[in-house]
């Protein structure tokens, strides 16, 4: 049979795993408190050439694989979506500007809602 996790272990571990998500978004609401006006710019046409790279590099993969119409336009708009949170906490676990990437985050999350819409329009 073998070895069994108690169940009270087993629940812990899993409060503590659900845990994760509300802080990070609180660290990355700390992040984007400090976020000035002049770092939004930046992160503006970083992320907008990130959509159209994105979804111009899934476009060309589904159709070079021949996906079927669902299968690709799944593919696209996930590849199309906002930048994850979790490359903020990259960021700030590895040294890089961690400033940028929260404006990066912030703005590519506003930007998918007009951007989501009219990816959708054209792979339907």
């Amino acid at each position: 049979m073998g070895w069994k996790t108690p169940i009270f272990v087993t629940n812990t571990l899993s409060l503590i795993g659900q845990m994760a998500i509300p802080l990070m978004l609180i660290t990355l609401g700390v992040a984007v408190a400090r976020l000035t006006p002049g770092r939004l710019g930046r992160a503006l046409w970083l992320s907008a050439v990130k959509v159209a790279l994105c979804v111009g590099l899934a476009w060309a993969v589904g159709r070079w694989f021949e996906l079927p119409p669902v299968a690709f336009a799944v593919l696209v708009l996930h590849v199309g979506t906002a930048v994850a949170v979790t490359s903020y906490l990259l960021a700030e676990k590895y040294g890089a500007d961690s400033d940028a990437v929260a404006g990066l985050v912030v703005v590519s999350t506003l930007m998918a809602v007009v951007a989501l819409p009219v990816t959708l329009a054209f792979v339907m």
